[in-house]
């Protein structure tokens, strides 16, 4: 599937579907604050965080991305908790420069999906989502936040990840 019918499948996908509930509410960046705790906590995030090898990505993500998928307690519930550093911008950026070079070059931004306990959001997996800027900062789009039910993550991951919503390897199903 090329990345421009990817898209659109995400787009349509994404008007489409009636939003569950609200998300980005203040409630939601709330959360994502214990989610990056947690993930401080973890040594997920941060200057001397766990690393694996980048990969080329796609987007919205960034052009190489760089996964730790792994298990994680927030507010008493333990979850599945997938962590996603992007990278982009620099033209000739590869997963090696990436690897080799200071984490905060073209770093853009750090997306989660978190599992949380059953009743959440069971038609998306239960899964809450987070796009955040290197500070720890909820990143807004479009004037809403990326936090909890994201319309964009679930319709994108929906059409692209399957039934479980993950996509782990950047490559498009």
């Amino acid at each position: 599937m090329s990345v421009t019918t990817s898209i659109f499948l995400c787009l349509f996908l994404l008007v489409s579907q009636q939003a569950v509930a609200e998300s980005g509410t203040a409630k939601d960046n709330a959360y994502a604050k214990k989610v990056w705790e947690v993930m401080q906590s973890q040594n997920l995030i941060g200057k001397n965080r766990m690393r694996s090898f980048p990969f080329e990505g796609n987007r919205p993500h960034g052009s190489i991305q760089e996964i730790i998928a792994t298990e994680a307690v927030v507010d008493g519930h333990k979850g599945r908790l997938i962590v996603k550093h992007n990278y982009g911008a620099d033209k000739g950026i590869t997963p090696h420069s990436v690897y080799a070079a200071d984490e905060a070059q073209n770093y853009v931004a750090l997306t989660i999906m978190f599992q949380r306990e059953a009743g959440y959001d069971e038609d998306n997996n239960n899964w809450f989502w987070a796009e955040y800027h290197p500070d720890g900062s909820v990143i807004k789009y479009q004037g809403k936040y990326l936090s909890g039910r994201s319309e964009l993550c679930i319709g994108c991951h929906t059409t692209l990840g399957g039934a479980d919503r993950e996509i782990l390897n950047g490559k498009q199903h």
